[in-house]
């Protein structure tokens, strides 16, 4: 009897694992993800560049010239809100983790990049510990947002996503 049941829970994992492999997204769900995925990829994009532009020279003075590439990602880091609105609702339930875990990131990397903002606006004043105080909060925001990204990266792959997700 304990041999059925172990084969028995053997099957229904080995069925749920079959049916997650074979999963794809439907025409609809592909359409409305697609833009979605350019957001992901921004914000990905975004977060990898935004420490290193951070980090070079007079990046947080303002008016310099690494100071406008820092304020051009952070640009590109807060306009998510706006292209996640503009997609709507999810055509279907499956796609909820998806859109709640990139709504997670879009709001952690704009505290982020407004924590970013808020450290030049401290040089700028010759606040150097508040400008400190405000990279470490960015920094952490960051770091969540990345997690936000990853959740959203999984959940979209585990519905059959990996079709139309080019990282």
């Amino acid at each position: 009897m304990r041999r059925l049941a172990v084969l028995v829970a053997a099957a229904a994992v080995a069925g749920l694992v079959a049916g997650a492999a074979q999963a794809r997204l439907t025409p609809a769900e592909q359409k409305w993800a697609t833009p979605l995925i350019n957001v992901w990829n921004r914000q990905n994009g975004a977060l990898q560049l935004v420490i290193p532009i951070a980090s070079s020279k007079n990046a947080l003075v303002a008016g310099t010239a690494n100071n406008l590439k820092l304020t051009n990602v952070l640009v590109l880091i807060v306009t998510c809100k706006q292209a996640i609105a503009k997609a709507g609702s999810p055509p279907s339930p499956r796609l909820t983790r998806f859109l709640s875990s990139l709504q997670a990131a879009c709001a952690a990397d704009t505290k982020g990049a407004n924590a970013f903002a808020k450290a030049v606006g401290a040089v700028r004043k010759k606040n150097g510990a508040l400008a400190q105080s405000y990279l470490k909060s960015g920094v952490s925001s960051f770091r969540v947002g990345t997690s936000a990204l990853t959740k959203a990266y999984k959940s979209l792959i585990a519905i059959g996503g990996s079709s139309i997700f080019k990282a």
